[in-house]
């Protein structure tokens, strides 16, 4: 399948308060990668978004934001690795959710659309896994646990451009929020 996606923006996040923009003041994150990831996304592709990335380790989660840390956790999860864990490590999966539960801005990132994992795993070594019992299984995690969950893409490409926008907007309003301007859009806020 070819990927006919538009690239993404090489702009950042405009931010205007007093009627001027004041996006350039705003530091760019430095991203943590957890030592523990086989196949680490990489952001060099989104100078404008992200300063840098750094490998070490995470106590919970594959992505978090240098000096946030103890605030932000992202889990990612490949389709294939999310139906694995679901079918034979459930239980701590469920403890793993439950550590992200301590982080005030946490996701699930699953590298697949919810089309993807509703649809009946033919190519995958668990094509006995149930797509209602995945997606339901989401649902309820995400319920109880607070958990937003973000149905990125297979793409990888697409999957690292949605981890690094959300990165950068997340830190954007931290930013904000704890230099005293405000954490919400705002008029003129992009």
């Amino acid at each position: 399948m070819t990927l006919r996606a538009v690239p993404p923006t090489t702009s950042r996040l405009i931010v205007k308060r007093g009627g001027s923009a004041i996006t350039s003041k705003i530091p760019k994150p430095v991203v943590l990668v957890d030592t523990r990831e086989q196949q680490p996304f990489t952001f060099e592709r989104f100078p404008n978004w992200i300063a840098s990335e750094r490998r070490t380790t995470l106590p919970t989660g594959d992505y978090s934001i240098l000096d946030m840390e103890h605030l932000v956790a992202l889990e990612r999860k490949s389709l294939p690795d999310l139906i694995g864990t679901l079918m034979h490590n459930r239980q701590r999966f469920f403890r793993e959710c439950e550590r992200l539960t301590t982080f005030r801005w946490r996701a699930l990132l699953v590298e697949a659309s919810y089309h993807d994992v509703k649809s009946p795993y033919v190519n995958c070594e668990y094509t006995s896994a149930a797509p209602n019992g995945v997606s339901g299984t989401l649902d309820a995690l995400e319920v109880k646990f607070g958990i937003p969950v973000i149905y990125a893409s297979k793409h990888r490409a697409l999957a690292e451009e949605k981890t690094a926008s959300w990165l950068s907007k997340l830190y954007t309003y931290w930013w904000l929020e704890e230099n005293g301007m405000g954490r919400v859009l705002q008029e003129g806020d992009l």
